[in-house]
């Protein structure tokens, strides 16, 4: 997706919280969300060297798969559409939920969907299922859910690379939340060797992920990085799920920063980070930086639902 230049949006931005204030940290937010409308934060970095190579291998459509909300779809429609590349989602759930503003999005920019039940799928690792794709959509390439794998990982190689480092080219730790474990491993794998990464996994049980992580690491060659770790303690009940404490600081975070969180992946991480600074975690003088991984058009559902 070379169509789409990051250094010309994503920047990084000092937020002055009470809380920062008070536990003397620093804290910057890497805007990734500014770096395209529809391929938005990592999804530009995770799903750019996926479609390259499909398009390299001589693939001219992309199965992948996704919740009915599911930003790593969205994105994928919309980059599919722009490519010259077809593209399947794969969509745990009802047809009824094809009406939704993602999927709505999605078909408007040519993604064939196909509902599957819960039971289905599970599947989506199994190489035997994905054969079953291949033969149903002859001449595909399958991208895994939220598009995490080893492409993905090297998407990240030259994060710190861009100019918006250069007020914090070393911070001291990197805060992302997690989904599937693509951006977490491909932030590990980029960043500066004195630079610790935290991941807050968004689904209740996240520690799995660790493993998931170390594999896409070891895949891409980074089996030795230590000082990275995730904080299972900011799910808020599961994923996609909203406390009313998640509600309530989303919309204080955003009348004090003017700036929009997602409430499955980003507001969440930044509740959790928030309350880790307020208990004082984090020596004083600390360097964070947090990132905001996109993923705003998802808002549009919790809206209808009148959840923000």
């Amino acid at each position: 997706m070379s169509y789409i230049d990051p250094t010309q949006s994503m920047r990084l931005e000092q937020l002055d919280l009470p809380v920062c204030v008070e536990q003397g940290v620093s804290l910057y937010l890497l805007r990734m969300d500014l770096i395209h409308p529809q391929v938005s934060g990592n999804k530009w970095f995770k799903l750019r060297h996926n479609l390259l190579d499909a398009k390299a291998s001589g693939c001219d459509r992309v199965i992948s798969f996704g919740g009915a909300y599911s930003n790593h779809l969205h994105a994928l429609a919309w980059a599919g559409c722009e490519m010259g590349i077809q593209t399947v989602g794969i969509v745990r759930g009802e047809p009824e939920y094809a009406d939704n503003p993602t999927l709505r999005d999605a078909q408007r920019w040519g993604m064939a969907l196909k509902f599957v039940s819960r039971s289905e799928y599970r599947l989506r690792e199994d190489m035997l299922y994905h054969k079953a794709l291949c033969s149903t959509y002859p001449g595909s390439s399958i991208v895994p859910e939220g598009g995490s794998n080893a492409l993905a990982v090297k998407g990240f190689a030259d994060l710190f690379d861009h100019d918006c480092w250069r007020v914090l080219p070393e911070p001291d730790l990197l805060v992302s939340a997690c989904g599937t474990g693509g951006t977490l491993a491909g932030l590990v794998a980029a960043k500066p060797a004195v630079t610790e990464v935290l991941g807050i996994p968004v689904l209740k049980g996240g520690g799995f992920l660790k493993h998931d992580i170390q594999s896409l690491l070891a895949e891409v060659g980074v089996g030795s990085v230590s000082n990275w770790q995730l904080d299972l303690d900011g799910h808020e009940g599961g994923y996609a799920k909203l406390s009313t404490e998640l509600i309530d600081f989303i919309r204080q975070f955003e009348i004090q920063t003017k700036i929009e969180l997602d409430p499955v992946y980003t507001g969440k991480m930044m509740f959790r980070l928030h309350k880790l600074i307020a208990q004082g975690k984090f020596s004083r003088g600390t360097k964070i930086v947090a990132i905001h991984t996109g993923g705003l058009q998802g808002r549009r559902g919790f809206l209808e639902r009148g959840l923000l």
